[in-house]
């Protein structure tokens, strides 16, 4: 979905809740799926639609035949989306423990790094980070949470499943040891 697509998700779901949700208060999921389908007729071949493209009249009037969408593809490379990460660079303070952070993962630089400022490059080909350090390479790190092989769409989509369903959980205890280590700052200061 593009960053401009998403006010029209965005109006969808307003108009979903005031038209559909907030007049009928389903109590139930098959309350909600019953609502939701009637809604979805209505609002796909009844409703006057005021976008620019449909004219007032309603999309599926306006716009009776879809484009066919392509095929799924049969194998999936989860690892895919670091390509167009490629040479990207992070700043990041090195931890006393030696470590700094990349989204949720933690990577040991070294001791003797700690309290100085690196830049982490990603190298998407050899999947690493370039840790920089006064414009020299001072370590290779591999980067984490990679899959390294393509999967069945199937199990890819159960694979990004149980990711999202893990996320809330690390990003939890990530935070929870955040607040551990500065308490042990103050209480070493």
């Amino acid at each position: 979905m593009t960053a401009w697509s998403n006010a029209f998700v965005e109006r969808f779901h307003r108009t979903y809740g005031q038209e559909c949700l907030q007049i009928y208060h389903p109590s139930t999921l098959q309350e909600v799926r019953e609502v939701t389908e009637a809604f979805l007729q209505h609002y796909n071949y009844e409703r006057p639609h005021q976008g620019r493209a449909c004219g007032n009249v309603p999309p599926r009037v306006a716009f009776p035949t879809l484009p066919t969408l392509p095929a799924l593809p049969e194998r999936v490379d989860p690892d895919a989306w670091l390509a167009s990460l490629d040479q990207k660079m992070y700043l990041r303070h090195v931890g006393r423990d030696g470590c700094v952070d990349v989204d949720l993962a933690t990577y040991y630089v070294g001791p003797q790094m700690a309290g100085h400022t690196v830049l982490l490059q990603v190298w998407a080909e050899s999947r690493q980070f370039a840790v920089w350090s006064q414009d020299q390479i001072v370590r290779l790190l591999p980067i984490k949470g990679l899959v390294g092989q393509e999967m069945a769409l199937d199990d890819y989509l159960q694979y990004i499943k149980q990711e999202a369903l893990a996320a809330p959980r690390r990003s939890s205890a990530r935070g929870s040891r955040k607040v551990r280590q500065s308490s042990l700052w103050e209480e070493g200061a």
